[in-house]
């Protein structure tokens, strides 16, 4: 086991859009299973949604009448079409790896913080081959609501058992900024994940992605020295 050689003791990671290359692919996914239901919906305003679960996404896409008649089988449809078509394309950001193991070997606790299916989650920890590095991951079945429900990163917290005043969440969407505030848990958001500069002004951070935040270690640690 490393020694502790930050104040930083750990980090909650979301993944899609943080880790991996996969927002436009899910928004992509979305606009295909509610065409299949006849609902032409626009892309963009997919797009701006992704980072919430589909239990928020479709009543906030679907009328009242949309939603008695296949709100239900449209969130069924669209699962079992992003792991058919869309997810074993998705790979993950640049020097995310390395990354990873760089905070692993300053002793800093990790995490996988995710509302995704509990087999889309493991799928990435296989992907991105770091399964020896994390104190554990979450899943849909940790939590009632998705983000920016909070419980997603509540979860997290109890799986790495480190003190929530010198943890910090790593997100990419204003939903994971949101959720992780509600946790009273400071946020890097990375600007990898494709979402206007003004959605992530509420983070305490903002880099480019995770290889940036790696090099910038020391101004998370100033943070929490305050």
């Amino acid at each position: 086991m490393a020694c502790v050689k930050t104040l930083t003791q750990a980090i909650l990671l979301d993944i899609d859009g943080t880790l991996v290359d996969s927002n436009d692919k899910h928004t992509d996914c979305w606009v295909q299973a509610f065409a299949h239901f006849g609902k032409e919906v626009d892309w963009k305003l997919v797009r701006q949604q992704i980072g919430k679960g589909g239990d928020l996404l479709v009543p906030d896409t679907l009328n009242a009448r949309e939603m008695r008649q296949f709100g239900e089988p449209l969130k069924k449809y669209r699962g079992q079409l992003w792991k058919d078509e869309y997810m074993k394309s998705v790979q993950p950001f640049p020097g995310v790896r390395e990354s990873i193991r760089t905070l692993a070997d300053k002793g800093i606790k990790l995490a996988f913080a995710s509302s995704s299916n509990p087999d889309e989650v493991e799928y990435y920890v296989e992907l991105l081959g770091v399964g020896d590095l994390l104190e554990g991951t979450t899943s849909k079945e940790d939590a009632q609501f998705s983000k920016p429900s909070p419980e997603i990163f509540q979860a997290a917290l109890e799986r790495v058992k480190s003190d929530p005043a010198r943890t910090i969440v790593v997100g990419d969407t204003p939903y994971d900024i949101l959720a992780a505030h509600r946790s009273a848990l400071p946020v890097v958001a990375l600007r990898c994940g494709g979402f206007a500069e003004e959605l992530l002004a509420k983070a305490e951070f903002v880099f480019d992605d995770l290889n940036a935040m790696t090099r910038e270690l020391d101004r998370i640690d100033d943070y929490f020295r305050e």
